[in-house]
């Protein structure tokens, strides 16, 4: 066997070995952020449900427990969490839940209506007969199911939550614009903390506030569309302030 042939064959052992190794690596970093979506994803859900409480302190070996994963996805659930506002890094002290304000509500409340009217206007300028479609399910999907659980009306039915959420998202998922809608998702995902809250608020007719957004849009009517869910979302902030002002 020639030199040329035997140096020609290591090269391309060697171009393979560093091949398996780079696909490793890739699958590993897959795996990692696989963990800590996941754990990002437990975390927020224990904000939302009242497991972890605003203001609360939260040790890292909790956070593993809860998350079921090792100290390193939790911390970048966390960093990703402080980045959206949900927690708090306190110096050498740690990490906290982020506490509710009046004040952050208003804040939260006043870009929210702002950008999501924006979006919704964009998508009733843009949107196909596909998107009525898909907003016309969510709206159906929605319709259908009370946002109370049956067996104890004092907590929220996350499937609800879910069809809520789809259909809010449905609203404005025509508007052609990433950059719109994902600074639409994290003010959604910071008034979600707030909106939970009012669970424990005087009844309110959601249905009809639903089906009055959905008929305005479908109709194509985007000022009464727009009108309609700037008032939802701050009817919503209104009962939410009340109970924070008497409980925090």
């Amino acid at each position: 066997m020639s030199k040329d042939h035997t140096s020609s064959i290591f090269e391309n052992l060697a171009l393979e070995a560093k091949n398996c190794e780079d696909t490793s690596m890739i699958a590993i970093g897959d795996v990692s952020r696989t963990l800590a979506d996941e754990a990002y994803a437990r975390i927020r859900t224990a904000m939302h449900s009242g497991q972890l409480e605003p203001g609360q302190r939260v040790r890292f070996s909790d956070l593993q427990a809860l998350t079921d994963t090792s100290v390193t996805p939790v911390r970048e659930a966390l960093a990703r969490l402080t980045a959206e506002g949900f927690t708090e890094l306190e110096g050498h002290r740690g990490y906290r839940v982020a506490p509710v304000s009046s004040e952050d509500l208003w804040d939260v409340l006043k870009n929210r209506q702002q950008l999501e009217s924006e979006a919704l206007r964009l998508s009733i300028e843009l949107g196909d007969e596909h998107w009525e479609a898909q907003l016309m399910s969510a709206h159906h999907l929605l319709s259908r199911m009370d946002r109370e659980r049956a067996d104890l009306p004092t907590a929220v039915d996350e499937q609800w939550e879910q069809r809520h959420e789809a259909f809010h998202e449905a609203l404005i998922a025509a508007c052609q614009s990433r950059v719109l809608l994902g600074f639409c998702s994290q003010l959604s995902a910071r008034a979600n903390r707030y909106r939970r809250l009012s669970i424990s608020a005087p009844p309110r007719d959601i249905k009809t506030e639903h089906r009055l957004i959905f008929e305005a849009t479908i109709q194509r009517d985007a000022v009464t569309a727009t009108a309609l869910l700037r008032d939802h979302f701050e009817r919503t902030a209104r009962m939410v302030d009340e109970l924070l002002k008497n409980k925090w």
